[in-house]
């Protein structure tokens, strides 16, 4: 059986300097080096590139630390908003920063696949204190989303955490997407009915026009994700049907312009059923 469901995003939002939610950290890499990923140190305002940030606890305040130190946060990049961004505090960051955060997961992470993955990103942007002084920067942070939805502090960053698959941060579900409320991630190894697989389907960018739920790209879609379930089970098996998730036309121009290809089984499984 093939369905379509179509995806509400939840992003993760970090709201100036006091709201935080989601994820889990991930283990040491090496920085790539590819073409388009920022360069260590990097950036713009008070955080760059290659920065680990902790919240601690009881503290309103996010702070640099070392890598090797546990951590729920990493800058991916900064920049600076557009000059016609509306002076109006807060900035609205899913219309001007989470597109461009979104455009550099891939080459951060090393692979296409992170909305399969349980990392995420997130925007950082001013105190409005600091905004009304002048500011005008945000930071694209990368963390992972944990079993209760908050961060799990880990050491190690999380640059090209993707290279070499889906691994520890294939995102696994306690039942089926889109059916959970609240979301329900949990770890691949125990029990769980839904796993997000390698093979996410890029559908545009958020330039252009948002997808049409009832066009063709839906059946493009489900195909995709059908071969890519069978690829990843290594064939057919009974009881494990194929799913894709595409995004509402109004989240389209926040980025979020991509399929997800899901496996569900009918029934609690234990440990991946495929390889990611």
């Amino acid at each position: 059986m093939r369905r379509v469901l179509v995806l509400l995003a939840l992003p993760l939002v970090l709201a100036g300097c006091t709201t935080i939610t989601g994820g889990r950290a991930a283990p040491a890499t090496v920085v790539p080096t590819t073409p388009g990923v920022p360069r260590p140190g990097t950036g713009v305002g008070p955080y760059r590139s290659g920065d680990c940030l902790e919240l601690p606890a009881g503290d309103r305040e996010i702070t640099k630390v070392a890598c090797d130190r546990p951590h729920e946060y990493e800058v991916m990049t900064s920049a600076s908003f557009a000059p016609d961004v509306p002076p109006a505090y807060p900035p609205d960051v899913k219309r001007f920063a989470r597109p461009a955060c979104r455009t550099a997961l891939p080459a951060y992470l090393g692979s296409p696949d992170a909305d399969a993955s349980t990392l995420e990103t997130i925007a950082l942007w001013p105190s409005e204190q600091k905004w009304d002084a002048g500011e005008r920067w945000y930071a694209c942070l990368m963390t992972a989303r944990g079993s209760d939805n908050k961060p799990v502090k880990q050491p190690g960053a999380l640059a090209a955490a993707l290279a070499h698959g889906l691994g520890r941060f294939q995102e696994c579900r306690a039942g089926e997407p889109l059916k959970e409320s609240p979301v329900h991630v949990v770890p691949c190894g125990g029990p769980h009915r839904s796993e997000a697989v390698p093979g996410v389907l890029a559908l545009g960018k958020a330039t252009d026009p948002p997808i049409d739920l009832n066009g063709p790209v839906v059946g493009q879609a489900i195909e995709h994700c059908e071969q890519k379930v069978i690829a990843y089970l290594g064939g057919r098996r009974p009881g494990i049907t194929s799913t894709a998730i595409l995004p509402l036309p109004e989240d389209w121009p926040t980025g979020d312009t991509t399929a997800v290809c899901w496996a569900i089984a009918d029934h609690d499984v234990t440990g991946p059923l495929g390889h990611a």
